[in-house]
Formats: C-alpha cells, sequence, structure tokens
C-alpha cells in the first residue's frame, strides 16, 4: 500500500470516528412530481443533496468556526501546540488565507473560486510555525489531516436515508449518474467512508464526478457547469442536455445554473438545512424545478 492509499484510509476512518448519524428537519415544502421522459443521466449535487450537511453546504462556504473548535482540531491532528492561543490566531489566519486565495484566483479571471484547501491549511501552518505557536514543521499529509479535522467538526454531515439505495435502483435500470458539486479533495473519501462503499459500488461513474476543488472555480459560476456539460459529452457523445436530469438543494446554485446547460432539474427539498429558495435573487424569482422531491426514493416514479 503507497502512503497515499495508507493516508486515505487514515481520513476516512477518522471521518468515520467523527461523524453521526443526521436526522432532516422537515420543510413542509409540497411534493411536485412528473414523468421525465427519455433521461439517461442523473447528476447530484453532494452536501445537502445526497448527504444532510450541518450547515447545509460544503464548510469552506458556510462553516463557521471558533478557536475551540480550532485548537480541537490542531490537537487531534497531533500536532504539538505551543500556545492555546494557537487556536485563535489559526482561526485568523485560516479566514485570511483563504480570503488570499480566492482573491488570487479571481485576479485569474475565475468569477466563482474554489482553492485547494489543502494548500490553505499548509500555508496556516507554516505561518503558525513561524510565529512559534506550534512546534511540529507542517508537510503535505498534515494539512490533509487538519483539513478533516476540521471541516467534520465545522461541518458534519451524513447521508440521506435512502439515497444509497436510490443510487443502486438507477445503477440497476442503466442510468449513468455522477456528481457536480462544490468540494475538496475530502469529499468523494467522505462519500465513500459514511457509505462503506466504492465510488463505483454505489452506481457513480467516475468519469461523470465532477468537483469543485480540480476546477478551481465553483458553483454557481456558469463556467463549472460548462465543463460538466463537455464531461458529459465526453463520457456520452449521444447525450443531449435535456437527456440529463440534475438534482440540487440549492435554486441559485444547483437549478438556476443547471437550467442554463438545458438539463432537467429536480429540487431536494428534504432537509431544513439546505434547501434554499433564493427568493430574494433575481436569477431565482420565476425560476421553477421540473421537479420538487424530499425522499430519494420518489425519484423512481419520476423517470420513464
Amino acid at each position: 500500500m503507497t502512503d497515499s492509499e495508507n493516508l486515505s484510509d487514515k481520513l476516512k476512518n477518522r471521518f468515520r470516528e467523527l461523524s453521526s448519524p443526521l436526522e432532516p428537519i422537515p420543510t413542509n415544502s409540497e411534493v411536485r412530481l412528473k414523468k421525465l421522459d427519455n433521461i439517461r443521466v442523473i447528476m447530484y449535487d453532494f452536501y445537502g443533496t445526497l448527504f444532510l450537511s450541518g450547515v447545509g453546504d460544503i464548510g469552506v462556504d458556510d462553516g463557521k468556526s471558533d478557536s475551540t473548535l480550532m485548537l480541537k482540531a490542531l490537537n487531534d491532528s497531533e500536532i504539538t501546540v505551543s500556545n492555546n492561543s494557537a487556536g485563535k490566531r489559526a482561526f485568523e489566519i485560516y479566514s485570511e488565507v483563504v480570503e488570499n486565495e480566492l482573491q488570487k484566483l479571481k485576479q485569474a479571471g475565475i468569477e466563482y473560486p474554489e482553492p485547494d484547501i489543502r494548500i490553505v491549511w499548509k500555508k496556516v501552518l507554516q505561518q503558525l510555525f513561524d510565529a512559534n505557536l506550534i512546534l511540529t514543521k507542517p508537510t503535505d499529509s498534515l494539512s490533509s489531516i487538519l483539513s478533516v479535522e476540521f471541516e467534520a467538526r465545522m461541518n458534519p454531515v451524513w447521508p440521506v436515508s435512502d439515497s444509497v439505495k436510490t443510487l443502486a435502483y438507477f445503477k440497476k435500470s442503466g442510468i449513468d449518474q455522477g456528481i457536480i458539486s462544490n468540494s475538496q479533495f475530502y469529499t468523494p473519501l467522505l462519500l465513500e467512508a459514511l457509505t462503506d462503499k466504492s465510488i463505483t459500488e454505489l452506481g457513480l461513474n467516475p468519469s461523470l464526478l465532477h468537483w469543485s476543488f480540480q476546477e478551481k472555480m465553483k458553483k454557481p459560476g456558469l463556467n463549472f457547469y460548462k465543463s460538466a456539460v463537455k464531461k458529459i459529452s465526453e463520457t456520452h457523445p449521444s447525450i443531449k442536455p435535456d437527456q440529463v436530469l440534475y438534482a440540487g438543494n440549492d435554486m441559485l446554485k444547483d437549478i438556476w445554473p443547471a437550467t442554463k446547460m438545458g438539463f432537467k432539474t429536480a429540487l431536494f427539498a428534504g432537509d431544513k438545512r439546505s434547501l434554499k429558495w433564493r427568493n430574494d435573487d433575481e436569477r431565482c424569482k420565476e425560476l421553477k424545478p421540473d421537479i420538487i422531491f424530499t425522499q430519494f426514493s420518489q425519484l423512481k416514479s419520476v423517470l420513464r
């Protein structure tokens, strides 16, 4: 087993140890279903759709932290802290580094940038080390470990109860499936860790996994979705956009850009933490998804 595989296994184990079941908070939204013809690919959002999310999205976007949480993450990453003020300072540096990385990518012409969180944490650790607030020298693996320790605490997640069974159902039905999601390197790791299944066992096509951290851009940017369309067309040259169903929980980040791409759309309205109607946004005021569902099993009745 390579060092990279060892690290991946370690991080998956930490997600298992730090995670516990979440229950959806009902939204009282009206379910709206109808038959959709000739859907050949289903693409899903991850945070807040396939997986319940404590903050409704990936923690880099919506998560809130404090010095206590940060200090706990540092300690459990086996980083030697020389001063308890390291937690407070790490939180301040983290916010500064994230903003700097975002601005660099924006200056490169990316409207909605997504920095790699491992780069962020390595810079945070280096500044803490240089200030003698930690005594452990920063490394790439340490940055990955701290990323997981921090995210798992700030943004607890858990699979939606019937999402895994629904993925399996569509796999048997011969419908290809993938993900378009704001994400970090650890997202596919926790997907496998908390379902105890590999990507392919879940019924997902590795060629149809579209992660924002790899693209350096994210939702709701149309360029992020355009690159997803390209990925779908390369995998399935004969498929047209209206043969793709995209399921997400956010009218702005999911339904609006997916509609712009010509996809059919499904709004997941099964959890109050993640459901975002965005009625105050001009792009969403007149926007309607093709279907609204609150349980994944409802999707089975939608596709002919």
